[in-house]
């Protein structure tokens, strides 16, 4: 692909190349990247666009012409496994046209990886932790550290689908996440008081929030789910009660408010602690689910 061709279909300003040994790390510098507003192609973040495409056709696609930088994570398993060599040799095919600097190297080991020079300046993994090289690479596309909000920091979350969580609510803009693609919810909670909380339906992943019955004293009583009132855009539960979010694909989760803390009545801390499910089958009955 010509250089003209490639600037008008490109999306990314990073493309990540690694292999499945090393996704811990390259995760964490994904969402440290997203974090400072840069545009960053991540697999797991594509998973629904992925789905159904010729997925060969498309990575050679993004490394070979729609990033502005690709960051090669070089370990053995990188020059072994059949993925990591796919996406190579679009790095590669694209680094031979682009005049400027396209493959960024980052090594976990010693590995020679076929193509790459072995003058080729690179980084060391174990000298930097994911938010100092993304850090690294923003600086390199040129974006400044403050350029962004810092509101505009991704919020902390649990992607396990069940669980409990306790997290200060004053930050974040009040906002925690819960689940992973299609079954993600961005919750958003501000103070009330010490006996109760507000919550939102503004994050762009919430379709809508309510209150569950008075008598669901445990999210494995929650039934019916979509007949509650979804239709404000705030809801006030009190500690005890559930609240059930259904995401803008169609799933449900109940969280029940175990815990609140506040600062302005003589708690150290704004704090929030829940206990949460979501139901990955899509139903809107979690009586199945044992008590957590």
């Amino acid at each position: 692909m010509c250089n003209s061709e490639a600037e008008t279909v490109r999306k990314y300003e990073v493309a990540l190349s690694f292999a499945g040994e090393q996704r811990p790390y390259a995760e964490e510098v994904a969402r440290a990247l997203q974090s400072r507003a840069v545009s960053v192609f991540y697999d797991e973040f594509e998973t629904v666009r992925l789905w159904g495409t010729h997925l060969a056709e498309e990575l050679q696609s993004v490394y070979e012409g729609r990033a502005s930088l690709a960051i090669m994570f070089i370990s053995a398993a990188y020059v072994e496994n059949m993925w990591p060599r796919h996406e190579r040799r679009a790095i590669l095919s694209r680094a031979v046209e682009e005049r400027g600097e396209y493959v960024l190297p980052v090594r976990f080991d010693e590995s020679e990886v076929p193509g790459i020079s072995k003058d080729l300046a690179y980084l060391r993994a174990e000298n930097l932790s994911p938010a100092e090289l993304a850090a690294m690479i923003a600086e390199k596309l040129g974006i400044k550290p403050f350029e962004g909000k810092a509101s505009d920091v991704s919020p902390p979350r649990m992607t396990s689908l069940s669980g409990e969580a306790a997290f200060n609510y004053a930050s974040y803009n009040g906002r925690y996440i819960i689940g992973h693609g299609v079954l993600e919810f961005e919750t958003n909670w501000s103070k009330a008081s010490h006996t109760s909380i507000h919550v939102y339906n503004d994050p762009p992943s919430i379709n809508g929030v309510a209150l569950g019955r008075r008598d669901w004293s445990d999210i494995d009583q929650v039934v019916d789910a979509a007949s509650l009132d979804y239709t404000s855009r705030a809801r006030t539960p009190e500690v005890g009660q559930v609240v059930v979010f259904r995401n803008v694909a169609g799933f449900y989760a109940a969280v029940q408010i175990l815990e609140i803390k506040d600062d302005t009545r003589g708690d150290d801390t704004d704090e929030l602690r829940i206990r949460y499910a979501i139901q990955p089958d899509g139903s809107d009955n979690f009586t199945m689910l044992s008590a957590l």
